[in-house]
C-alpha cells in the first residue's frame, strides 16, 4: 500500500495545475508544488494550518474553499480574481469532494491554474 500512496502523491506533485486539499475541519492536508508556485505560498508551511490562515492573502480563494466545505457541491470551471502584491491574477478553478473508498467525505480539493495571461486583466488607473 505504501507504494500505491507514493504513486498517488507523485501524480499530484506532478500536476501542471495547483492542487490544494482541505479536510472537513478546514485544515490544509496537502498542497502540490505548483500550488505553492502559483500562490507564492510555501505549501510545507501551510500543511496542518486552517486554510483561512494559509491562504490569507487570497480572500476570494478562501471563499471558494468555504463554499465547497459548506455546500458539499462541486464547481467546474470557475474563476476568481486575486491580488498578489500589486498585481491582479485570474485563477481558474474546479472543486471536488474528497471521499474515501467507502464513500465517506473527508474534505474538499481545489485544482487551479493561473489564467492571468489568458484572460484580460482589468487595470486600475
Amino acid at each position: 500500500m505504501e507504494d500505491e500512496a507514493e504513486y498517488y502523491r507523485s501524480v499530484l506533485d506532478n500536476l501542471s495545475g495547483g492542487f490544494l486539499s482541505v479536510d472537513l475541519s478546514g485544515r490544509v492536508v496537502y498542497g502540490n508544488p505548483t500550488a505553492g508556485r502559483i500562490l507564492h505560498v510555501p505549501m510545507g508551511a501551510a500543511l496542518g494550518r486552517p486554510y483561512r490562515e494559509a491562504l490569507e492573502p487570497y480572500p476570494a480563494l478562501c471563499e471558494v474553499v468555504a463554499q465547497a466545505l459548506e455546500s458539499r457541491r462541486t464547481v467546474h470551471r470557475g474563476e476568481v480574481r486575486v491580488m498578489h502584491s500589486d498585481t491582479e491574477m485570474v485563477i481558474g478553478y474546479s472543486t471536488l469532494l474528497v471521499r474515501n473508498r467507502k464513500g465517506e467525505q473527508l474534505g474538499v480539493g481545489i485544482i487551479f491554474q493561473d489564467l492571468t495571461l489568458v484572460v484580460p486583466v482589468r487595470r486600475s488607473t
